[in-house]
């Protein structure tokens, strides 16, 4: 008996053994807990509380930018192609202005204003659009200050896109689009300065000229603002000449900072 006892509890140990390992290499024989994903929530493209978007809000966003700034781009451009092509057109002159109210209501739109800039750039474009009309009636004295009022008008939205580009100061295609607009902006403001001053004035702006068109404004400033300087029309006064000079640096130093700049980071993270 007693040889059988022990070769029967020995056995017994052999099997608990191999169990034993068996159930170590199994993970020790204790079931293994699957963590209950129910309550953690699904990740959202909508906005944290940090006010962070999507990605694809965030290409959604850019792309309205784009858009925007494209607009003011082909508005100006219009306004541009009446002042060139219909000249001595009243209806020209009110769509031209139409058109540049129409591209500060855009830029101001896409700067987010409040709403008291919002109302001054509606009010101004009214008084403009309003000038247009008085002047389409009247003489020389009605047309420049319609065209003053032009020039207030234009004058605005480099103001509006200073608004929104001190929000967001990173180079994108919005702010080299946005840099161009200014350009033709500032070569548009200067013709309706000097039309402004010949028709306050009473006196012819250009030397041999005893009348001039806002085609020939136009053509002038756009030429003085690049530095081309045909010499087919000359400032026949001290004001025009003045004009001339301040016209002539602004667009050098714009081209050489400003446009410079823009191109020169485009692509670039902000620092």
């Amino acid at each position: 008996m007693e040889p059988g006892f022990h070769g029967a509890f020995r056995a017994g140990v052999r099997d608990r053994s191999a169990a034993g390992a068996a159930a170590a290499r199994s993970g020790r024989g204790r079931p293994v807990r699957v963590p209950d994903l129910a309550h953690i929530p699904a990740r959202s493209s909508t906005p944290n509380h940090d006010g962070a978007t999507g990605a694809g809000e965030r290409a959604r966003i850019g792309a309205r930018a784009r858009i925007r700034y494209g607009l003011v781009l082909l508005l100006l451009a219009g306004a541009f192609t009446l002042a060139m092509v219909a000249p001595a057109a009243w209806w020209g002159r009110i769509a031209s202005v139409l058109m540049e109210g129409g591209a500060l209501l855009v830029v101001l739109a896409k700067a987010r204003a409040d709403r008291r800039i919002l109302a001054g750039g509606m009010g101004a474009a009214a008084a403009a659009t309003g000038a247009a009309v008085w002047a389409a009636f009247g003489g020389s004295v009605q047309g420049g200050v319609a065209d003053l009022a032009s020039a207030a008008l234009l004058a605005l939205i480099p103001v509006a896109v200073v608004i929104e580009f001190r929000r967001n100061l990173s180079i994108t295609v919005q702010s080299v689009t946005a840099s161009v607009c200014i350009y033709v902006v500032l070569g548009m403001l200067f013709a309706a300065v000097a039309s402004a001053a010949s028709g306050l004035a009473g006196v012819p702006y250009f030397t041999g000229h005893a009348t001039a068109t806002s085609s020939d404004y136009t053509y002038f400033s756009f030429v003085t603002l690049a530095t081309i300087g045909y010499g087919d029309l000359v400032p026949a006064t001290h004001l025009g000449q003045s004009l001339a000079v301040v016209e002539g640096l602004s667009g050098q130093v714009y081209l050489v900072t400003v446009v410079a700049l823009v191109v020169g980071n485009l692509g670039f993270p902000r620092r």
